[in-house]
């Protein structure tokens, strides 16, 4: 599809009236259309990989948020597809575009140390990159021990969505792994977590329906200060 077809496309199926509240919540200057987003994940049915990269970065909104489905959902290679996945890292300017999940091929342990390298990056949506990702398919009893452990390769803490990110990595851990997440906060996550990112992952852990009430009352008993 021709980018100035695209930009039409979203056009015509966009809402200016959210933009205001959908620019506010994403935290972007991008402009925008106002495209809910399963629009923008249909209309990357519509167009090859080739085209979506070929598109203008940071010119609209939907155009980049696009770009991010089409790669994180090309079937490929592990080969093939990681160094459009690297690619896309480096473009990322908010966490809308940055938090669509990858599909992941046969090569899970392979995609495990890809997305793990992104967390010593000095950029700190590519870090997100990697936690989000680490989040979304590695949180289990083979993993999360790797997963706690690399957590202190991040050297971007005090960006707020790196803190963000892993405060709600952890607070997912402790739906899916609940003893090796109690033994991290209590132990190693109190050095690895800055006081930022530890007590947001608390409060997350507060406000999840899938962490049970004694639990919720626990993390108020660890709480930095």
């Amino acid at each position: 599809m021709q980018y100035l077809q695209l930009l039409e496309l979203f056009r015509q199926n966009g809402d200016e009236s959210k933009i205001p509240s959908k620019r506010k919540i994403i935290n972007t200057e991008l402009k925008m259309f106002g495209c809910n987003i399963p629009f923008v994940r249909n209309a990357s049915q519509l167009v090859t990989l080739d085209e979506a990269e070929r598109y203008p970065v940071h010119d609209y909104f939907e155009v980049d948020l696009l770009r991010s489905v089409k790669v994180a959902d090309i079937r490929l290679p592990f080969e093939e597809k990681t160094p459009h996945l690297l690619s896309l890292a480096h473009t990322l300017e908010n966490w809308a575009v940055c938090d669509v999940p990858v599909r992941l091929g046969k090569d899970k342990e392979r995609y495990f140390a890809f997305f793990c390298d992104m967390l010593s990056s000095d950029q700190p949506f590519v870090c997100r990159y990697g936690v989000v990702n680490l989040l979304g398919k590695f949180l289990d009893e083979q993993h999360i021990g790797d997963v706690f452990a690399r957590l202190g390769d991040i050297t971007q803490w005090g960006h707020y969505y790196v803190d963000m990110g892993a405060a709600w990595l952890v607070a997912t851990a402790m739906a899916h792994c609940r003893n090796q997440t109690v033994a991290f906060m209590e132990g190693d996550g109190r050095k690895i977590l800055p006081g930022s990112a530890y007590n947001k992952a608390l409060q997350k852990m507060r406000d999840s329906f899938r962490i049970q009430p004694d639990d919720k009352q626990w993390t108020h008993t660890i709480k930095m200060v």
